[in-house]
């Protein structure tokens, strides 16, 4: 899917408006969009399967309603489900896909969320190697 735009969606307030955003902006420009839902993995006492599968339940969910809204757009969708830091994932799934850019949301699902800029937003501005648009919840 070449010149995509990759957006990053966790279901948080500031993915949802990342979501809207590329949405938008993939219907302007007549481009593919490709969601991502990237996690990284907990190990807590050795095992983690149910963890991974509660969190795979979630990110699948998350995807299918990321791709439903999509289509109710007319923008061609592809989604994601991936494990890995998510600044990190996002580069390089936007590398793979020469995408055109990079949208996430200013917050995502991470504690004290309000106070700073994301950490997936400001680790993405020093790692991607295309422009990153960050958008802030609605």
């Amino acid at each position: 899917m070449s010149n995509a735009i990759v957006v990053g969606y966790d279901g948080s307030d500031g993915s949802k408006s990342a979501l809207d955003e590329a949405l938008a902006m993939a219907a302007d420009l007549g481009c593919a969009l490709s969601v991502v839902y990237s996690y990284d993995k907990v190990v807590v006492g050795g095992e983690s399967h149910d963890l991974d599968d509660a969190v795979e339940a979630i990110g699948e969910g998350l995807l299918a309603e990321a791709s439903q809204k999509a289509q109710a757009a007319g923008v061609e969708v592809s989604t994601q489900f991936l494990e890995g830091p998510s600044a990190q994932t996002l580069s390089d799934v936007a590398d793979q896909q020469a995408a055109r850019f990079i949208v996430v949301g200013s917050t995502g699902e991470r504690p004290l969320k309000a106070l700073v800029l994301g950490s997936t937003a400001s680790k993405l501005l020093g790692l991607a190697n295309r422009p990153v648009l960050v958008v802030r919840a609605n």
